[in-house]
């Protein structure tokens, strides 16, 4: 699935089952939920559930791959895996384990053309590629049981010590 390269992260799309994103907001910017597969991890899957707890304290009850990309810059290129994933259970705001400082990020569940907006000013065009091929997939493996929402909600904002 992703050639001869070592998978170093995995970051998901979040999507709630009325067709919202999970946005992170990290220095004020959007991120996708992910981070590096820890040696406990079984699969890419188990690896996104432990961090989508740890990031955004979601817990998610739907996945699947939706591809990769090839990292090259300082020393042997890897990939990293892009999942989609549905949001079972949103708990409150908790800081990032694996960060200094009560590292909280900011959550907020966006509507798609508003999410897109953000993922495009923090990655260029590949932010509104991902999301689109995110939601693509999510259409059909039916991960959506509600009525889409326009609502822009802000879980929380972004915090440190």
């Amino acid at each position: 699935m992703t050639g001869n390269l070592e998978v170093k992260q995995v970051h998901a799309v979040l999507l709630t089952y009325d067709g919202r994103v999970l946005l992170r907001y990290k220095n004020g910017e959007a991120r996708l939920v992910g981070g590096r597969p820890e040696s406990n991890d079984v699969d890419w899957e188990d690896t996104l559930r432990r961090e989508a707890l740890e990031e955004a304290n979601c817990e998610i009850d739907k996945t699947d791959y939706i591809g990769y990309q090839k990292v090259s810059g300082d020393g042997e290129p890897y990939a990293q895996v892009r999942m989609v994933a549905r949001i079972n259970k949103i708990g409150p705001a908790l800081p990032d384990p694996d960060r200094l400082g009560n590292w909280v990020y900011g959550r907020v569940l966006a509507p798609y053309e508003i999410a897109q907006q953000e993922l495009i000013k923090s990655f260029g065009k590949i932010g509104s590629e991902v999301l689109k091929y995110a939601l693509k997939v999510a259409h059909e493996k039916e991960y959506f049981t509600e009525l889409p929402s326009q609502e822009y909600e802000t879980l929380n904002v972004e915090s440190r010590d």
